[in-house]
């Protein structure tokens, strides 16, 4: 990682986590919120995931390649907030499993499998020369096979785990994993993991009711089990208010989401969705891009395949003047990030950085693709406003104004050039220049 050209501006920047300079008002809602859950003693057991020994054909040279892969996604689904972790791959397990039996079966103890978990395995297969992992996740009790996928192991015998395929079989676990978890005979969030879960899909629906609910969603989860992670959330949900214009009061928005931040980051400093979602807040709200930087930084420091952190330490570079490297980086998360429900804003960061490093053809490649995920999400909107002026087609650029006013009554070109306005990234480049004067 490149350091000379931070030093002067990271001199500045002396507190990576401080205190909250607020007062923590959202304590009381989230204790109120605390009524979505049944009593303890009534409430159902959480959403596992539990990790179970695999087959393998040489365990001396395999091990701990198969165990690292399970422990990153065990540590992602953990570090999110959607699930609990349990570790029974310590067994005495053989090479090889009778066709009718599955590894863990009859190992368990008195701690029977729940209607609510899944298993993890992973199991290796080949010769000396050619090997292949295969990752299956198993619904229990009933032992049907959820997902699988498979991944080739090098001539060295070993498996990369920065390598994009690699970190996007990861996500791709993950995303399926939580996802299924979620799917619950009555539909109604019965545990902290679930109203975590509820509240991110919630979230990435946009719209001023989503928000709200969300918010509520996350404040409950917190309530019931005081985690950073559930702070996080609700600290990154409010870049979304501020970047669709869903809010009353700017100070009072920003307040929220650093007392938020600060509290999510004093309690789980070591999660690496914390420090991603953290970071996205410093951008947001303060365009604070060294201090984004630093807690991006951390982020994949502790989590490799966290596609969030990559895309925020490519906007903060792309502020701070490395935009090639910073597009590169937004890139890469839009590869491992697999089927996030957060794809469509990788996606628009990705517009962002590659507008910036001046890849226009790209960056409306980006902005469409968002949009397609996301018809009323402003980001892409905003751009394809400006980017399609800038490439002549005025008619296309006027109707993605007419769209955005749709949610945003009093969008506009002039809009568009006050720099106070969220699109910052367009003031990095002549394309503003390329306006029309009038709208229409």
């Amino acid at each position: 990682m490149e350091r000379g050209w931070l030093h002067e501006e990271r001199a500045r920047f002396q507190m990576h986590v401080a205190p909250s300079p607020e007062p923590r008002r959202a304590a009381n809602l989230a204790t109120d919120l605390a009524a979505h859950l049944q009593p303890a003693d009534e409430r159902p057991s959480r959403s596992r995931i539990v990790l179970i020994p695999g087959c393998r054909t040489d365990p001396s040279d395999t091990a701990v390649v198969t165990d690292s892969l399970v422990d990153s996604i065990a540590k992602t689904i953990k570090e999110l907030g959607v699930a609990t972790i349990q570790d029974r791959r310590d067994m005495s397990v053989s090479a090889a499993w009778p066709a009718d039996t599955l590894p863990g079966d009859g190992l368990i103890g008195d701690d029977g499998f729940s209607a609510g978990t899944l298993s993890l395995r992973s199991d290796v297969f080949g010769s000396d020369t050619s090997k292949i992992v295969r990752l299956a996740l198993l619904q229990r009790p009933a032992n049907t096979l959820a997902w699988s996928s498979t991944l080739q192991i090098n001539g060295e015998g070993t498996l990369d785990l920065n390598d994009a395929n690699v970190m996007r079989t990861i996500n791709l676990v993950v995303n399926f994993a939580v996802d299924q978890l979620a799917h619950i005979k009555d539909g109604t969030p019965r545990s902290e993991s679930h109203l975590c879960y509820a509240g991110i899909l919630r979230l990435f629906r946009l719209g001023r009711a989503n928000f709200e609910s969300a918010d509520k969603l996350f404040a409950a989860a917190f309530a019931a089990e005081p985690r950073g992670i559930y702070l996080a959330w609700r600290a990154y949900l409010r870049t979304f208010m501020l970047a669709e214009r869903q809010f009353n009061c700017r100070q009072t928005l920003e307040a929220e989401a650093f007392d938020l931040m600060y509290r999510a980051l004093e309690l789980e400093p070591y999660n690496s969705y914390v420090a991603g979602l953290s970071a996205h807040v410093h951008s947001m709200m303060r365009r604070s891009y060294v201090a984004a930087y630093e807690l991006a930084e951390r982020a994949i420091q502790l989590n490799h395949a966290n596609p969030i952190a990559w895309a925020c330490l490519g906007i903060a570079k792309s502020y701070l003047g490395k935009p090639e490297d910073g597009f590169q980086h937004t890139l890469l998360a839009r590869t491992i990030a697999g089927a996030a429900p957060f794809r469509f804003q990788l996606d628009a960061l990705s517009c962002i950085a590659g507008t910036m490093a001046g890849e226009l053809d790209k960056a409306v490649h980006l902005a469409e693709a968002s949009h397609a995920l996301a018809p009323t999400f402003a980001p892409p909107l905003r751009y394809l406003s400006a980017l399609y002026a800038h490439n002549g087609h005025r008619e296309l650029s006027f109707e993605m104004v007419r769209k955005r006013e749709t949610t945003e009554p009093d969008f506009s070109y002039d809009k568009l050039r006050d720099k106070a306005y969220p699109a910052a990234g367009l003031h990095r480049t002549s394309i503003i220049n390329s306006l029309p004067a009038r709208q229409f």
